[in-house]
C-alpha cells in the first residue's frame, strides 16, 4: 500500500533565539517519517493561507496537522479541509485554550492535545472522538547527545524565572545548594548542559503562576540527569516514584539530595533512562495517536524503531 502524506507545520526557529531551533521542531520532528508515512515539512513562519493551500494541494497530502495554534485565521481551514482531514496540535492547552484554542473546534477535525483539558474542549463543543489524547515524548532524532566526560554541575535550571522559580532558587541557595542558572539557551547548549549535570531542576507552576502544569522538560531532562521536579498533574502516567525525585518544598528536595549516595544516585539515573526510552518516546506516542487519526495504520514496536534509528544512544 502506498505510503499516506501528511503536512506537518512546524515553526523553524524559536523567538527568542533566531539561532535555535523552536520547541515545535524539538518534540515532534523526525516522527511520522519512521512510521511509514511521507511527510512535508511547512515552516509557518512564513505562513500565508493561500500558499499552504496551494501546497497541501500539490503534495496530495491525506492529513495537514497544524502545530501553530497561535498563528492562522481559523475559519479560512475550512478551505483546507475540502482537501484532507486536519488536526490541531497543541502542547501549551491549559495557557491558551479561552483565548485561542476553542475558537478552532470547528475548524479541524480532531485536537491532539493533554487528556487534562479534555473536559474543556468537550464542554466548548468538540465532539468526542475529536479529542486525541497526547502525551509529552522524549525524541531522540533530536534530543540525543554524547555523555560528557565527568558530571562537573551539581544543579542546574535552565528557562526563564517566571511566577515563584527566582524566589525558589534563592530558598536553595540559602540552603547551601548552589543552581546553575542558564535562562533563554540554544537546545544544543541544553542538551550538553545536561550531560553535564547531576541534577536539573523542573518547577511545575506555569508561566504566570496560577496552576501547576506538566512541562515538556519532564522529557528532557531523565536522557542525562536525575529529573528533580514538583509535582505534577499526570507526572505519575510517565514516571514510578524510583526513577525521579520528587519535592513538595525546597527543604525536602535539598534534604533528599544531601541524603543520596553515589551509588543511589547512579540507580535512580539509570531508572530514569530506561523508564525514558521504554515508555516515553515519541514514538510510543505517536503510535497510540495514529489509529485515531488513521484508520489504516498499523501499530508497530516502538522499542524496533528505536533500535534501527538509534541504536548508538539505545543503551539500555
Amino acid at each position: 500500500m502506498k505510503n499516506k502524506k501528511v503536512v506537518f507545520s512546524l515553526k523553524h526557529r524559536h523567538d527568542q533565539n533566531p539561532n535555535d531551533y523552536s520547541s515545535a521542531i524539538i518534540y515532534w520532528y523526525g516522527i511520522l517519517d519512521r512510521l511509514g508515512y511521507e511527510v512535508l515539512y511547512y515552516d509557518y513562519d512564513q505562513y500565508n493561507i493561500d500558499d499552504l493551500y496551494n501546497t497541501i494541494k500539490e503534495f496530495n497530502a491525506d492529513y495537514f496537522i497544524h502545530a501553530n495554534y497561535l498563528v492562522g485565521v481559523h475559519k479560512e481551514f475550512d478551505k483546507i479541509r475540502e482537501l484532507c482531514k486536519v488536526f490541531l496540535l497543541s502542547s501549551d492547552a491549559y495557557r491558551f485554550h479561552d483565548s485561542n484554542l476553542k475558537h478552532w473546534i470547528p475548524f479541524v477535525d480532531g485536537i491532539i492535545t493533554f487528556e487534562g483539558i479534555k473536559e474543556w474542549y468537550l464542554r466548548d463543543g468538540l465532539p468526542e472522538n475529536g479529542f486525541l489524547k497526547m502525551k509529552w515524548g522524549f525524541n531522540p532524532n533530536t534530543m540525543c547527545v554524547e555523555d560528557a566526560d565527568s558530571k562537573s554541575i551539581n544543579i542546574q535550571h535552565y528557562g526563564g524565572l517566571h511566577g515563584d522559580r527566582r524566589f525558589k532558587i534563592s530558598q536553595f541557595q540559602q540552603l547551601g545548594c548552589n543552581i546553575h542558572q542558564e535562562g533563554f539557551i540554544t537546545h544544543d547548549e541544553m542538551k550538553k548542559n545536561l550531560a553535564k549535570s547531576k541534577y536539573s531542576l523542573c518547577f511545575s507552576s506555569n508561566a504566570v503562576g496560577t496552576r501547576n502544569e506538566l512541562k515538556g522538560r519532564v522529557i528532557e531532562i531523565p536522557s542525562q540527569a536525575v529529573l528533580l521536579t514538583e509535582p505534577a498533574p499526570d507526572l505519575d502516567t510517565y514516571f514510578n516514584d524510583d526513577e525521579i525525585i520528587i519535592f513538595n518544598s525546597v527543604e525536602e528536595a535539598v534534604e533528599k539530595i544531601n541524603l543520596m549516595t553515589e551509588e543511589e544516585y547512579n540507580v535512580i539515573l539509570k531508572k530514569g533512562q530506561k523508564a525514558l526510552w521504554n515508555r516515553n518516546t515519541v514514538y510510543h506516542e505517536w503510535n497510540k495517536i495514529l489509529p485515531l487519526m488513521d484508520p489504516d495504520y498499523k501499530q508497530i514496536n516502538p522499542i524496533d524503531i528505536i533500535k534501527k534509528y538509534h541504536n548508538e544512544y539505545y543503551k539500555i
